[in-house]
């Protein structure tokens, strides 16, 4: 494989996969912390109302991020498999291709964005001042779709190549371009969301920039020749064929998270502060949880690469490798849940009652919390094979069970909000199952995008 790109098809798959994954899970910690330093900093310096605007208008440039990241994991996924194939010129005619589509997607989104952002906020019962700043915060999102759409093409790309620390490297310049704006714009300046949007699209075309200079220098493969500068049809096909599903999964978590808060908030009240634990338990989940993410990008290229190459056995290895991980991750994340799951919510509040409805949450979520790791694991290694509409077909399920039990156990049982915190852990659970059905049929072995006919007889023999 050519210099400077990591070759999965070969060595030792832990190594390679913890080498790989330790700078994609510190890349996915410092997302959600550079999340939180937007809300804190417009929260602390203009107030309440402001805070709110930008929760709600997140909601909504959250349907950005669905669709910008389902279409770059189909360029990832298309090119890991044909750079283990050695096919190097239809890297060229890949990368070129995923070019025009990035910028396609974007031009739609920034149109429809601007245009109906307005109607979706008020859809969601957003109303006066605050509909307002949303609304003046996301119209400059939505300008900055092209600049957000080629840095999440950038990192994609940077880890088809096995390179996931430079996307950490870009990550963090661009937390620290970011915090410093939005301090001077909503601090120094009074520009309230509008300075929190502008100091987002800032930091993200500097960032962009950044990546694909890195990119440009790094990995010569990418050159693009000539006869490789028009949009290629097989590749089109291909990169929309992973993408649109991808874009389908990806949004089975944000519907499953807003009808669950929804069950939450009918439980609320003011002797019963189960939406303020939520809040906090869900923020401590997700950086407890978030490490073990990076394993399962990292397996997404790992299987890519070995099914180009056809070594199929090399992605059982890995998918074991992952399991072995995710094992002893769960016994530390366990521990730190239940016994230090009320020490962190007292981070957050110091009433009792939410104290101890947040350790609720989180004893449950311990409870699926290896399930949850392998779950995705196992999506995101379908994904990387090309066996996304299996995957896609995961994710759905998924969310519907998630949904059924925690109305059923919510409404119907006498566990109440609890059972809401039961549900998804029973969700990681079964989906986990279903995904070990699938991976063991061995029909994924069939969804090669370089070529899967003359494995029908293996998989018949087995």
């Amino acid at each position: 494989m050519k210099k400077n790109v990591r070759d999965f098809t070969k060595g030792n798959p832990v190594k390679e996969l913890l080498l790989f994954s330790w700078p994609i899970a510190l890349t996915l910690i410092l997302q959600n912390l550079y999340n939180l330093a937007d809300v804190m900093i417009i929260g602390r310096f203009v107030g309440d109302t402001a805070m709110g605007a930008v929760g709600s208008a997140g909601a909504v440039s959250g349907v950005l991020l669905m669709v910008v990241s389902g279409m770059t994991t189909g360029v990832s996924v298309v090119l890991s498999q044909h750079l283990g194939a050695k096919d190097y010129e239809r890297v060229k005619k890949c990368l070129t291709s995923s070019i025009y589509i990035i910028v396609f997607v974007a031009v739609i989104l920034t149109i429809t964005g601007i245009a109906a952002s307005g109607w979706i906020l008020e859809m969601m019962h957003v109303e006066g001042e605050v509909l307002t700043m949303a609304k003046d915060y996301l119209t400059i999102i939505f300008a900055g779709t092209i600049a957000t759409a080629f840095y999440n093409a950038g990192n994609s790309v940077s880890r088809a190549m096995g390179d996931s620390v430079t996307p950490m490297i870009v990550l963090i310049v661009t937390a620290v371009i970011n915090i410093t704006l939005n301090i001077l714009f909503v601090a120094q300046f009074h520009m309230g969301t509008r300075g929190v949007a502008y100091a987002t699209v800032i930091a993200t075309i500097i960032s962009a920039m950044v990546c694909w200079v890195i990119l440009w220098h790094k990995f010569t493969i990418i050159h693009p020749d000539r006869k490789n500068l028009s949009p290629d049809g097989k590749a089109v096909r291909q990169i929309i064929k992973i993408g649109v599903p991808a874009t389908l999964q990806s949004s089975t978590m944000t519907i499953g998270a807003l009808v669950l808060q929804t069950f939450v908030n009918s439980f609320t009240t003011a002797a019963l502060p189960v939406m303020a634990a939520y809040a906090a338990a869900t923020k401590i989940e997700q950086m407890v949880s978030y490490p073990p993410g990076g394993v399962s990008d990292g397996m997404q290229v790992f299987a890519g690469q070995n099914v180009g190459a056809k070594k199929f056995d090399r992605v059982g290895k890995g998918l074991s490798a992952c399991m072995k991980i995710m094992l002893l991750y769960s016994i530390f994340a366990v521990l730190v849940l239940v016994f230090g799951g009320g020490a962190l919510m007292g981070l957050f509040t110091s009433t009792e009652t939410t104290v101890n409805v947040g350790q609720q949450y989180l004893t449950a979520t311990a409870a699926g919390i290896f399930f949850c790791g392998v779950d995705y694991t196992l999506r995101y290694t379908l994904t990387g094979v090309g066996d996304v509409a299996a995957s896609a077909s995961l994710s759905f399920f998924e969310l519907f069970l998630r949904i059924g039990a925690a109305y059923v156990l919510a409404y119907y049982t006498p566990l109440g909000y609890v059972g809401i915190f039961w549900a998804t852990p029973i969700a990681w659970t079964v989906t986990t199952v279903l995904g070990v059905i699938r991976y063991k049929s061995g029909k994924w072995k069939l969804k090669s995008l370089t070529g899967g006919q003359e494995v029908h007889r293996d998989i018949e023999g087995e």
